[in-house]
């Protein structure tokens, strides 16, 4: 069993802030997530790999680094608590876009609030590739994280995990570089956002796709054409909770922990095509409904429905191009 430090965020929390609060106001915060093949892979090729040239048994890592982005340099020069810098060096290695992640676990959160590819739905099926937070406490901080490497015929989750299995009880350098990269893992039955996982000792808070990397490492111009937000649009307090991409827009579902309310909003991907049909509705099971159809050029929506425990059905339309969800975020 793998026993977490919650001082793996603490330690770093101040510069895990700043960084955050750079990529959310210079990064796009609609790109499209991309297909995690490349990731997964090398992520399982790297179990088994401890932290680099730091380590009790320094290894190289599988493309012949001395070390995942600092784990054995950002503590002071020495070993650092390093599954998220593991989680970071395989998307990076693969391609994908990587602004605003750091060596804090719940960077990976914070990423998938921005870019649009969090998923805390129930119903959602994990990727490989995509990465997986457990136990995030809002604010960037977060237990740990993950790369999902593959889903079985039987739908468990297998993935690898950097910083795992050290040394506990002393000090930072001393778990960092005593752990290793290793396979977990999680039950069909414990796959959920919100599912305590019993190989992990701790709780899933929600997956994360990989978003493709553009020209010079950006995000790829998706929706960059457009100057609104989910947030912006649905106002302070609301936090995207899930995604989906219609042709030539993405809907969003966002949620205020603090009113109990969801919000839905379809953006536009290129505002500049002119006005269009468009539409986001929400509806409460058991409950009320909402929609905004028209003719719009940047967004429809928002509309927003009280159901703090309830399941929501939303979804939205762009220029003849529709989805709508199932029941789901109970």
């Amino acid at each position: 069993m793998n026993i977490r430090n919650h001082l793996r965020e603490f330690a770093g929390v101040a510069v895990a802030a700043l960084t955050l609060s750079l990529a959310t106001a210079l990064a796009p915060t609609t790109a499209m997530a991309a297909a995690g093949g490349d990731a997964a892979s090398l992520a399982a090729a790297d179990i088994g790999k401890s932290a680099g040239y730091c380590a009790d048994h320094p290894t190289a890592n599988s493309l012949g680094g001395n070390q995942f982005e600092s784990s054995c340099s950002g503590n002071g020069g020495a070993g650092e608590f390093w599954c998220a810098d593991f989680a970071e060096w395989d998307w990076a290695n693969s391609g994908f876009y990587t602004g605003g992640l750091s060596a804090a676990a719940g960077s990976f959160y914070v990423y998938g609030e921005n870019n649009g590819t969090l998923h805390t739905s129930s119903s959602y099926v994990p990727q490989p590739g995509d990465a997986v937070v457990y136990d995030y406490a809002g604010g960037g901080v977060a237990d740990h994280v993950g790369i999902v490497t593959s889903v079985d015929s039987s739908g468990d989750v297998i993935t690898a995990n950097g910083d795992w299995n050290g040394i506990s009880g002393g000090s930072e350098a001393t778990f960092a570089e005593s752990s290793s990269v290793v396979s977990v893992t999680i039950p069909a039955g414990e796959r959920a956002s919100g599912d305590y996982v019993g190989a992990a000792a701790m709780t899933i808070s929600g997956y994360i796709s990989p978003v493709a990397s553009g020209s010079g490492g950006n995000p790829p111009p998706v929706n960059s054409g457009n100057p609104y937000s989910p947030s912006a649009v649905c106002g302070s307090g609301y936090d995207v909770i899930d995604s989906h991409g219609i042709t030539g827009a993405t809907v969003y579902l966002l949620y205020d922990d603090s009113t109990g309310h969801n919000c839905v909003v379809t953006l536009a991907t290129t505002p500049s095509s002119g006005a269009k049909s468009m539409n986001a509705t929400l509806a409460v099971q058991g409950g009320s409904s909402a929609s905004n159809p028209g003719t719009f050029t940047y967004y429809a929506g928002p509309v927003t429905e009280y159901a703090p425990s309830s399941c929501v059905e939303w979804g939205g339309s762009y220029n003849g191009s529709s989805w709508t969800s199932g029941w789901s975020h109970c």
